[in-house]
């Protein structure tokens, strides 16, 4: 995410962008959630997260000032981001960016209008070969061919512990 911190105009007075810099510093909480441990860190991860990944939590109402303030900016900063696949577990396979530039749901949006389990996680369907996906109703055509191109592409993807 770029942080332009000064807002820009025909006079260019070099007044800050306190929006901005308020999404810009949001921003490197969450990056410092994700990636560090701490007090700080572990009491969120607790309160909120619980078993859950980042990316699988939403805003609830109740939830403290700054949290909700982490959930306002967090679809801007994860689409920017990219995850270490590791074991797989807090990793969703359709929804989180892990394989590409961009999630799965944008690669192959027909195949995942019509999966099921559209937040099924990495090590979910990566447990079984076939893949651990299903869908609404039978693959054909350009579908079909969209979800054997996919499948290469991950069959040779090992999970690590």
């Amino acid at each position: 995410m770029e942080c332009h911190l000064l807002l820009k105009g025909p006079r260019d007075l070099g007044i800050l962008n306190l929006n901005a810099q308020n999404k810009c510093l949001l921003s490197k909480w969450l990056f410092k959630l994700i990636n560090e441990q701490g007090v700080w860190q572990t009491l969120l991860r607790r309160k909120y997260l619980r078993f859950k990944s980042l990316t699988q939590v939403e805003y609830s109402p109740g939830d403290s000032h700054f949290w909700s303030g982490l959930m306002r900016v967090k679809p801007e900063f994860l689409r920017w981001g990219k995850f270490k696949l590791g074991n797989g577990s807090l990793i969703r396979f359709w929804e989180d960016t892990w394989l590409g530039n961009e999630p799965l749901k944008n690669q192959y949006p027909a195949l995942y209008n019509i999966v099921r389990k559209k937040s099924a996680l990495v090590s979910s369907v990566l447990s079984s070969i076939p893949l651990n996906v299903s869908f609404r109703r039978s693959l054909v055509a350009n579908n079909l061919l969209s979800w054997h191109q996919l499948v290469t592409r991950v069959m040779d993807i090992q999970l690590q512990d």
